[in-house]
């Protein structure tokens, strides 16, 4: 790949989620177990389309959370092409300790063990964001719950965009910026 390939960023309509979340799937493959439990058979066409409406529910459904996509033009067609993407929330209370407040998760866990097992990663994955929110002082925090790169695309600058325009949202608000999944 040309690292002459400039990156912008731009809010992701509802229709490009099933796009993003192919993306997402490539780009972690197996190598994250948050990812293959938090999205069961994400590489799986029934998977990703599970996975696609659960993240268009989220973006539908809370107005604190930005949906943006990293995108390029290819040439010479000028076409445009999505890359990455990623999800800034501003938080200002702490995130649902446990994930029945958060999912259906007899729907998307059937399965008991894997139900439990998620629901104790959940309580282990939400602590950081927690501790950033109190000590934010009533201020709030942004939170970068996922950022996903096109492997073909990887190392261009897609990553450092989505990233920058989060870190600036919370300058701008004069509060922190959390990009730190697990402390």
């Amino acid at each position: 790949m040309s690292t002459g390939f400039k990156v912008s960023v731009a809010l992701l309509s509802d229709h490009e989620i099933p796009t993003c979340f192919q993306i997402l799937s490539k780009s972690f493959g197996h190598d994250a177990p948050f990812v293959d439990m938090y999205f069961p058979g994400h590489d799986t066409p029934s998977g990703q389309a599970r996975g696609s409406e659960r993240l268009k529910q989220w973006k539908q459904n809370a107005d604190n959370s930005t949906f943006l996509k990293a995108i390029t033009r290819l040439e010479p067609i000028n076409e445009e092409r999505i890359i990455g993407f990623a999800i800034w929330t501003y938080m200002k209370e702490p995130p649902p300790a446990d994930l029945v407040n958060v999912e259906d998760v007899n729907t998307v866990w059937p399965d008991e063990d894997d139900r439990e097992f998620m629901t104790q990663l959940w309580k282990s994955y939400v602590i950081p964001r927690t501790q950033a929110i109190k000590g934010s002082h009533d201020r709030g925090v942004y939170v970068l719950e996922l950022l996903a790169v096109h492997p073909d695309y990887q190392r261009l600058g897609a990553g450092t965009a989505l990233v920058t325009w989060g870190t600036k949202a919370a300058d701008n608000l004069r509060i922190e910026s959390d990009t730190i999944q697990n402390r």
